[in-house]
This record gives structure tokens, sequence and C-alpha cells, in this order.
């Protein structure tokens, strides 16, 4: 884990090219990295565009709460390309804010097999 990363990683996932067709990006663990609310921008927009990614670990970032909650209500989980098959969110200060994106997750997602949601008692 590396909490100094933090909310600028969260900026460079947002201008990361991860539309590109040729990225074969399968797994990303941002666990422990210090993310947080301005995060979510960045994270809506690699769970947008990715073609390749299959897990997304984000857990112990408990300071992602609503911008993570936002990112998940922008995510086109209807999306037919989307490979995404495990999203760990244990930790990430999660509430009732992240409710409407997690229920289009979980109505949506033709790919998804396990979603973490441990360790967030907002929910």
């Amino acid at each position: 884990t590396n909490p100094q990363l933090g909310d600028g990683l969260g900026a460079a996932l947002s201008e990361a090219p991860w539309a590109n067709a040729e990225s074969k990006l399968r797994e990303l663990r941002l666990d422990g990295t210090g993310l947080g609310p301005a995060a979510g921008a960045g994270l809506a927009e690699l769970l947008r565009s990715s073609r390749s990614l299959e897990k997304l670990v984000l857990n112990n970032n408990p300071e992602l709460g609503d911008g993570l909650g936002a990112a998940l209500s922008e995510a086109p989980w209807a999306n037919a390309e989307s490979k995404l098959r495990e999203l760990q969110l244990d930790g990430t200060g999660l509430g009732p804010a992240a409710g409407a994106g997690l229920a289009e997750l979980l109505r949506s997602s033709r790919s998804l097999e396990l979603l973490d949601l441990d360790q967030n008692p907002g929910l």
C-alpha cells in the first residue's frame, strides 16, 4: 500500500487512454493508496472506457466515499463490452449516496461475478 498516491492518482486515471483498443490491462489494484473523493471522476472514466479490465481492487481507501458512489452511478454497466468480473470495495467509506450506483451495477452488469462491500458501515 502507498497512502501518499491519493487523489493525484485519481486525476491521472481520468487522463489515461483506457478506451485504447490495444489496452490489455486486466487487473488494477489500488488498495490502500489514499484515494479520496476527488478520485471519483477518474474512476468513473476508467469504468466507462476500459474494454479489458476484469478486476478492480479499491480496498482500504476510506476517503473515497461519495466520490466513489458518484463514479458507480456514472459507469455504463450495461456496456456489452465491459469485462469487469470482480469489484472489491472493502473499506471504501461507501454510504447511502452510493446506493443508486450499486443498484444500477447489480441490475445491469452482464459480467460481474464478485462485489465486495465489507467494512462499509454506512451502507
